[in-house]
């Protein structure tokens, strides 16, 4: 039940408290009706608490069994909501100051959430006045009396007593702690057994030290919330990590000096929060986390843990509800973040101008209001979305963007790291909340030179920048240029100003020269993800600016990750299916160097081995057929010992298979053209010859018996005619588009014997009518 009371519902709604008089009747606390208002929560099989839903709570006494009954009705609808009777049989928890929790043995637990704490604390008293009566029955259920359970009496706080008070607590029943912590909380009994301790510290005693670990250890492990508020309080919790630096199951040399760290500890108030309330719940989330986190880690059951991880979690959604109600704080942690960044520009140009000076850059700002929003995003990950959006709203409307871009654009990455540190986290944050925040200013940002998409562009090929923030930096990025979480009307705007500007930088990365190639690394890796999502134009720069022929010179460093990176970014390419990377890695022979590393790595299975097998059989599984004809062609002999994979092989079948096809197509359309030369050339001479008689008319006539004509003997017009019949055939198939793959094998230029034309040729009378026939259609 405490596990899955730790999972917790949200913190929504009021309930309407009533208890029960002398006489069992009703008893109303609460007059408000806007109080009467609760949210119902139900556990489901998965774990997580179900909204049922909102309404006005009911409580009815049950006089003959001295306890009453809540029922709540939903606003809406009207419809019951619940309806409970408290006993003792149930198991009843209070998480934190505003939620109440049972836990049913044949019904899924439920839960109230209240508005008010105390609300919530007047309805607990009433729950806790009855669950802690026991009523007896008879045979046939009848109430025959009650009377009231002595509450456990614990021995006085002396050292004498410390493992007798050690073994009550250790034995006590589950059903029995409430009653337990009721006693520890009483006259300040925690406070005088750490004023005894004290004494056991400076006697020495360390014996009797580590009964008093293991008494303060079962006291968490009570999973009281009661007992928590004592325990993290001010005046308890500092001299209660003395008592847990006797851990008996940590070598002396190892033992960690609580006491010690505490000592060091400073709070900064970063924000004039004036309610006091909130700075204590600030406190108190710090003590529980260090103590849940450092102290008692390796103790604390899944129980405990989950408790106390709803408590932080309920506390911080207080404390950023009340940053976001007041939008004044926001302002004035970026009023300090804006100032620190002028103080970093004013010492660095100052530094410029007149040299080295003395002290470290850090002495003219102040770290804590970056590293103070940077804790804020970290917490507001955690919450639920309405909290999320809120806050970064709250965010947005302070110019947060614009305080970050002064901020990195200011700072160096060397000298400020904990700039770039806090900066790209709450940079990274809000994008996983809603990248449109971020990328809505980046567009209104484009006419600027010095834009933050321009500077987290630079940085990344910068070797300035530390290999981990470089990663962040990438991620922020690919969130960025992500075209499907992009809006319409600024998607085509926002890519056509990145590939003008900004990836020319990146560019730039592959071919400088520097000591470490992670820098060239991280532009590879960007660019693949540009050729994955961005189509056109990222195909445009990659084929006009020879990035691929770039990438494939970096094979020659011999570094193992960049020419892994080279090889997914070649995949990267071919798996978008454009035919003209294809033609760019044939015709530059990219493959080449990428195959002689594979034979050279030999049978050894590792990285470079798998990427070039994925790589080879993406272009077998896509059918790129200029590929793979010329992989077969140029490295066949190299692949055929190659057994472990089926990829080469499969590549080699697939390969006897287009050439089979192209082979077959290529002699169809010769068959074509020779069909085609017969019947198409035969039937426009029939046409012409059969035809009417108005392309005679037009024709001019041919002066058979001209005597100033040569003769063209018989051989010399039969080539000429075999000349003419073969460009015609040309130009027909050209037009219809016959011949597409025969063009090739045919001669570049087809040159007709001029001075044999039959034109100009006289035709003897006594030449047959066959070749008379052949000299009327070549003149005309």
């Amino acid at each position: 039940g405490a596990s899955a009371l730790a999972r917790g519902p949200c913190r929504i709604g009021y309930c309407y408290a009533v208890g029960l008089n002398a006489d069992g009747g009703i008893m109303t606390d609460v007059d408000n009706p806007k109080d009467r208002r609760v949210k119902v929560y139900q556990l489901n099989g998965d774990g997580q608490w179900d909204d049922k839903g909102t309404g006005q709570i009911v409580l009815s006494g049950v006089p003959e069994e001295q306890t009453f009954e809540m029922s709540v009705s939903c606003e809406d609808t009207n419809a019951q909501l619940m309806e409970h009777r408290v006993v003792r049989e149930v198991d009843y928890a209070r998480q934190g100051e505003t939620i109440i929790t049972w836990c049913q043995a044949d019904n899924p637990d439920l839960a109230l959430s209240f508005q008010e704490a105390a609300g919530c604390s007047d309805v607990w008293n009433k729950i806790v006045a009855v669950i802690g009566q026991r009523d007896d029955q008879d045979s046939n259920g009848t109430l025959q009396g009650g009377h009231q359970v002595e509450p456990i009496q614990l021995p006085e706080p002396r050292l004498e007593n410390v493992e007798s008070i050690l073994k009550v607590i250790a034995e006590s029943p589950t059903n029995n702690r409430e009653l337990v912590a009721s006693a520890l909380l009483q006259d300040d009994y925690l406070k005088k057994l750490l004023d005894v301790f004290e004494q056991v510290d400076q006697s020495g005693d360390s014996k009797t030290a580590i009964l008093f670990f293991e008494l303060f250890k079962q006291t968490v492990l009570l999973n009281e919330i009661s007992i928590y508020e004592v325990l993290f309080s001010d005046e308890i919790f500092k001299p209660m990590l003395s008592v847990f630096d006797h851990d008996p199951t940590m070598r002396e040399e190892n033992k960690m000096q609580h006491r010690t760290f505490w000592s060091r500890a400073q709070f900064k108030p970063i924000m004039d929060i004036k309610d006091q309330s909130l700075v204590k719940k600030i406190h108190q989330n710090y003590r529980m986390t260090y103590f849940k986190d450092v102290v008692l880690l390796r103790f604390l059951d899944d129980c405990a843990l989950n408790t106390l991880g709803s408590l932080i979690y309920y506390n911080n959604a207080t404390i950023i509800s009340h940053i976001t109600e007041h939008p004044e704080l926001v302002g004035s942690i970026f009023k300090k973040i804006n100032e620190a960044a002028l103080s970093i520009r004013n010492f660095v140009d100052s530094k410029d101008s007149k040299g080295d000076q003395k002290g470290s850059p850090s002495d003219c700002l102040a770290k804590d209001p970056f590293l103070f929003m940077q804790e804020l995003c970290g917490i507001v990950k955690n919450l639920q979305v309405p909290q999320r959006d809120a806050f970064y709203n709250t965010l947005v409307e302070a110019s947060v963007f614009q305080s970050v871009e002064d901020a990195l654009w200011a700072a160096a990455p060397r000298d400020y790291p904990w700039v770039w540190q806090s900066s790209v986290e709450i940079l990274q944050n809000m994008l996983i909340h809603d990248s449109a925040l971020m990328r809505s200013f980046l567009v209104s940002r484009i006419p600027s030179d010095r834009s933050l998409l321009a500077r987290l562009v630079t940085m990344i090929v910068s070797e300035e920048v530390t290999p981990g923030l470089v990663h962040q930096l990438g991620e922020i990025l690919r969130m960025v240029l992500d075209p499907d979480a992009m809006q319409t009307d600024d998607k085509d705007i926002f890519l056509d100003h990145f590939y003008a500007k900004n990836v020319a930088c990146i560019d730039k990365a592959l071919t400088q020269t520097t000591e470490e190639n992670f820098t060239k690394y991280n532009a590879l890796e960007l660019l693949s993800m540009c050729a994955k999502q961005h189509g056109y134009r990222a195909k445009q720069y990659i084929l006009d600016h020879g990035i691929l022929q770039k990438a494939t010179k970096m094979l020659e460093f011999g570094d193992k990750q960049l020419t892994l990176s080279v090889i997914r970014l070649i995949r990267m390419c071919l798996g978008t299916k454009d035919p003209g990377y294809a033609k760019c890695v044939e015709k530059n022979r990219l493959l080449d160097p990428i195959i002689d590393l594979f034979v050279a790595n030999g049978a050894r299975y590792n990285l470079l081995n798998s990427n070039v097998i994925e790589l080879l059989d993406l272009i077998h599984r896509e059918n790129i057929k200029n590929l793979i004809s010329y992989v077969m062609r140029e490295h066949g002999a190299k692949f055929e010992k190659v057994r472990y994979v089926d990829t080469f092989r499969h590549m080699a079948v697939q390969h006897e298979n287009n050439t089979s096809q192209d082979s077959a197509i290529v002699a169809k359309d010769e068959k074509a053209v020779l069909a085609d030369g017969m019947t198409e050339d035969s039937n426009c001479e029939y046409t012409y010859f059969e035809g009417g008689d108005d392309e005679d008319e037009k024709a001019p006539p041919m002066d058979l018996e001209d005597e100033n004509d040569g003769f063209v003997p018989r051989k010399a017009m039969e080539e000429d005619d075999k000349e003419e019949d073969l460009m015609t055939t040309i130009t027909k198939r050209q037009k219809t588009g016959k011949l597409r793959s025969r063009m090739r094998a045919l001669p570049k230029k087809i040159t007709v014997n001029r001075k044999s034309s039959l034109d100009s040729s006289p035709m003897s009378p006594a030449e047959s009518p066959r070749k008379k026939r052949r000299v009327d259609e070549v003149g005309s």
